[in-house]
């Protein structure tokens, strides 16, 4: 009895990128691409309509992030299986992707034959995270987390705002946002605010602008 193929759902906004996963998976005699999305909506219509074995989907959509759609898909479909495929390979993003409730992660710099296999173990109630990305999300959980707060006041200086301005914008004094750099510099390693927007970007705590 053949055995039915694994249905792939992908979820990537730039359509060319869409194609040639396309291209790729269908390759391979025990992988369907069942249905494409360029964004969290129609991800959401697509796995109401064809309800697909994997969603392999993005973090970098219009509206909600990856791990923001995955949230969002496995709320209304607990039993989904997402595995991420991205560019970005900071700690916060996998951390947040596998929090959502990601089965995996997978690098887009990845071999087709990685995406092939995760995908696979994904299906098979496995995870899959690309090689060293496991290793990032070890280390995170020895690091000392950035609160929601210090989190908005990095936005803030990342936008160019001085202490000042990031206090107006929050509605604390500057004296507060000094502690809150002093603590952030901490929690960073970071010398000084440039270099902690650098380490913040690179890991994902916030989005470059």
């Amino acid at each position: 009895m053949k055995t039915a193929a694994i249905g792939v759902l992908l979820v990537d906004d730039h359509f060319m990128v869409r194609r040639g996963l396309a291209v790729a998976l269908r390759v391979e005699k025990d992988l369907a691409v069942v249905a494409e999305a360029g964004n969290c909506e129609e991800m959401l219509a697509a796995y109401r309509q064809h309800r697909p074995d994997v969603v392999l989907l993005d973090w970098r959509l219009p509206g909600p992030n990856g791990a923001e759609a995955t949230a969002l898909l496995r709320e209304e479909h607990p039993g989904a299986r997402v595995l991420m495929l991205s560019a970005l390979d900071g700690d916060e993003h996998i951390h947040l992707a596998v929090r959502a409730g990601a089965a995996g992660y997978v690098l887009k710099s990845a071999e087709r034959g990685e995406i092939i296999q995760a995908i696979r173990a994904v299906h098979g109630g496995k995870s899959y995270f690309s090689p060293g990305l496991e290793a990032l999300l070890h280390d995170r959980a020895r690091k000392v987390e950035i609160s929601p707060r210090e989190r908005e006041v990095l936005v803030r200086a990342a936008a160019g705002e001085r202490n000042k301005e990031i206090g107006d914008h929050l509605g604390i004094s500057e004296a507060t946002v000094k502690v809150f750099m002093a603590r952030i510099f901490q929690k960073l390693d970071a010398r000084d605010r440039a270099h902690a927007v650098v380490i913040a970007i690179k890991r994902g705590i916030i989005d470059p602008s």
